[in-house]
């Protein structure tokens, strides 16, 4: 057996709390949002699944939020792959005998200790420990406050699941060492400016385009739902999505607020701008969303799936509008 000194801290979402416990782990302690900012976390995904339900998906963060944290130390970090189970077995094995803990993307369908019976690919957690004789890994996972385990079994057909929207091939990253940035007002402005950015412009992944003008497409979309042979399931995890998972509700964007909220601190222009009110709306405007989702799924309404559709355009103009104002007072420094 095998396991890190590790200080384990719970959080809201997976990545971000992933993030905060590997910078503490080197000895340095951001709050989970100053993490999911300083990722550009924000994001909206629109998929439509072939084989997998629900039939259509959201997903409202941006892809490579981990790696681009710590690429803003200096060095490129990203999501490695490999295409055979023994090598990503052994390097996982091999990273964490070093003393360094391992970034994972999984599908928490196969993690055991989740009892789902819906696939999620691409929920992060961070390994930092075996025992070769039971045949375990040790996890560092969100919310649990206590080490949770996978067999070596599970850990692999959650690493290497084909479930869409996002099939993985035993996605990691390595963190190896961390020093506290030295100018956080640099950090944080840069950071808000790559969001906004990112998501004007289109972040490309394995999972799809992460954009804005991803929310006009399913505001445009969303009558459609109603008539899709799954459509409860649709309008249910699109309401867990946003309301639910790990996003500390409204998608994420309650969380980015809260990022601002602190960045403001470090930063007059974000002070300056009202980014935070302007994102408190936001994030309102999505628990709005949620409730009209979670109304449909339970009652079944046309009158709430006009308003739904009007609130998701009403969002998307919003989010537009924040994030061009963001480029428009950040570009000419960045």
């Amino acid at each position: 057996m095998f396991i890190l000194d590790w200080k384990n801290i719970t959080g809201v979402h997976c990545g971000s709390v992933a993030i905060r416990n590997v910078i503490n782990y080197f000895g340095t302690d951001y709050p989970e949002e100053l993490c999911f900012g300083l990722g550009a976390g924000m994001g909206f995904f629109y998929n439509k699944n072939n084989e997998s339900k629900p039939s259509e998906v959201i997903h409202l963060r941006a892809p490579n939020m981990e790696p681009i944290f710590f690429s803003s130390t200096g060095r490129d970090y990203k999501w490695l792959k490999e295409k055979d189970s023994s090598i990503a077995h052994d390097r996982l094995i091999e990273n964490i005998t070093k003393g360094f803990p391992v970034f994972l993307q999984t599908d928490l369908f196969y993690l055991k200790y989740y009892n789902s019976s819906l696939h999620f690919p691409g929920h992060v957690v961070v390994c930092i420990g075996y025992d070769k004789k039971n045949k375990l890994f040790y996890l560092s996972d969100t919310n649990f406050k206590e080490i949770q385990t996978a067999s070596f079994s599970q850990l692999n057909n959650a690493r290497n699941s084909k479930a869409e929207p996002y099939p993985l091939s035993y996605n990691y990253f390595v963190v190896k060492k961390f020093t506290a940035f030295r100018d956080l007002k640099e950090r944080v402005e840069s950071a808000t400016f790559k969001n906004s950015f990112n998501f004007l412009k289109g972040q490309e992944s394995d999972r799809g385009i992460s954009s804005v003008f991803a929310i006009l497409e399913c505001a445009n979309n969303i009558k459609k739902w109603n008539e899709l042979p799954d459509k409860r399931d649709v309008f249910k995890f699109a309401y867990q999505i946003i309301a639910k998972r790990g996003s500390k509700g409204a998608g994420f964007r309650f969380i980015y607020e809260d990022f601002l909220d602190l960045a403001q601190v470090y930063s007059s222009k974000i002070k300056r701008l009202n980014l935070k009110i302007d994102m408190h709306e936001i994030a309102l405007g999505w628990v709005s969303i949620a409730s009209l989702m979670k109304q449909i799924y339970i009652k079944g309404n046309n009158l709430n799936l006009i308003k739904l559709e009007n609130s998701l355009t009403d969002i998307y103009s919003k989010e537009f509008n924040f994030h061009m104002k963001v480029l428009d007072e950040f570009s000419n420094k960045n």
